[in-house]
């Protein structure tokens, strides 16, 4: 590659700079990875590592609210654009250096939560300030958290970032089984949290939220804290946010699964049984985490979304079965006056189209096993998967008997066939009855 001019590496910079801290991550990698490189690649890497380096500073520092710096996620939730962070420290550069400089130390040191964070509080409260204050350094990250939730909001989040920073500690032990011990940690955190603020509790549940993969399990947390609350008391208080998008979340979830079609193939059922999944673990988080009604606003919009669950599952799995005989198509034989039997219908290549579908469908079908007892259509899937493997056993044996027959004229067809049987019985059994298939096939 040979050496690389200053001009272009200046261009190299700024886009490192712009770039998320998962892109700087991985070019870290292959950089490192990578050891006979030149001279200009080397001046590459040791800028990635002190972007590298300087992020992590920057993240430790505002881990309370770098959650909250970040496109808008589809569970919604209060957001500031991603650039806000980088701002914020770029503002910092300019004003409190020395102290930027502790923080770069301390976190080159960090050891988690035996380690000290009041470098990082500090430098916390000095933004604060500077947004408060209307610092002219801190202009561009104030416009910036205005395009999100607002510089108050950005403020205010930033003064509990100390409370917030100590509570992620205690994360963990909340999200398990709730005592009172646990209980009354978390209820005091929230105390200290609405004494620097009476409005700060929401925002306290929302950064804690942030940090969530699976968001709904604030709902846990604020159970905690209110101690199973009914809900017409949690519904009409200033936390019924949270509770509300969990619904409107299961909501989204049915939609999609509603929208599923077999001809978005094997990776749209799976799209459609996560939605099914995730619709049963948020509907039981809501029902765990608050006393519902079944009269209540949210307890009869519950009733309904488990409806819609498990009707439409039970219609994407009665829909199954037609999709594998439309695969599989038979033709009727007489056997006699009164007696007529179905056999595989040989005369035609297999419909890939057709045959897509049924994959689909019969993916869907296998993805929902882990969901069907808590989504309320085990039932439903018990009879589809037992109807199926009668179809499939059938034609199978049908199938295996055309190729014995020692006629040539359909034989390679009805190979074609028994593979995708083979298939089909994979996912309505398990890999394991698919390959007894093959093998049957192969010894005939």
């Amino acid at each position: 590659m040979g050496q690389i001019s200053e001009a272009k590496l200046e261009l190299v910079r700024s886009l490192i700079e712009q770039a998320p801290d998962d892109a700087v991550r991985n070019l870290l990698l292959a950089l490192s990875a990578d050891g006979g490189r030149d001279g200009g690649l080397s001046k590459v890497q040791r800028m990635v590592e002190c972007e590298a380096s300087e992020r992590r500073a920057r993240n430790l520092t505002f881990a309370p609210v770098a959650p909250l710096c970040a496109p808008p996620s589809a569970f919604g939730g209060l957001r500031f654009p991603p650039r806000t962070l980088s701002l914020i420290w770029n503002a910092l550069k300019a004003e409190a250096g020395e102290d930027l400089a502790a923080a770069r130390a301390r976190a080159d040191d960090w050891r988690g939560p035996e380690s000290s964070a009041d470098v990082f509080d500090a430098l916390c409260a000095r933004v604060v300030r500077g947004l408060r204050e209307e610092d002219p350094a801190f202009a561009p990250s104030a416009a910036a958290a205005d395009a999100g939730a607002g510089r108050s909001v950005l403020a205010l989040a930033l003064e509990i970032a100390p409370l917030v920073r100590r509570a992620l500690d205690q994360m963990p032990e909340w999200l398990g089984r709730m005592n009172s011990e646990k209980a009354a940690k978390l209820r005091l955190t929230y105390r200290d949290v609405v004494a620097v603020a009476e409005d700060a509790g929401p925002l306290f549940f929302e950064m804690l939220a942030a940090h969530l993969t699976e968001p709904w399990l604030i709902l846990r947390i604020i159970s905690g804290e209110m101690d199973r609350p009914n809900e017409a008391y949690v519904s009409g208080s200033e936390l019924a946010v949270f509770g509300e998008r969990v619904l409107s979340d299961i909501d989204r979830r049915l939609a999609a699964l509603t929208e599923f079609h077999p001809a978005s193939g094997p990776a749209g059922a799976r799209a459609a049984a996560e939605a099914a999944h995730a619709t049963t673990v948020e509907i039981a988080e809501v029902e765990q985490s608050i006393n519902v009604s079944p009269t209540g606003p949210w307890g009869s919009r519950l009733a309904r979304q488990k409806k819609t669950l498990a009707a439409t599952v039970e219609a994407h799995l009665k829909a199954a079965d037609a999709a594998v005989g439309l695969a599989l198509p038979l033709q009727t034989v007489r056997l006699g006056p009164r007696t007529a039997r179905g056999v595989p219908k040989l005369m035609q290549d297999p419909d890939p189209e057709k045959v897509a579908k049924a994959t689909a469908l019969l993916t869907f079908i296998s993805e929902v096993r882990t969901s069907a007892a808590a989504g309320g259509f085990a039932s439903a899937r018990a009879k589809a998967v037992e109807g199926l493997e009668e179809r499939l056993d059938s034609y199978v044996e049908d199938v295996l008997e055309e190729i014995r027959s020692g006629e040539d004229e359909h034989r390679d067809r009805a190979r074609a066939f028994l593979d995708i049987a083979a298939g089909f019985c994979g996912l309505v059994r398990d890999e394991k009855a698919a390959q007894i298939v093959r093998r049957r096939a192969a010894a005939a």
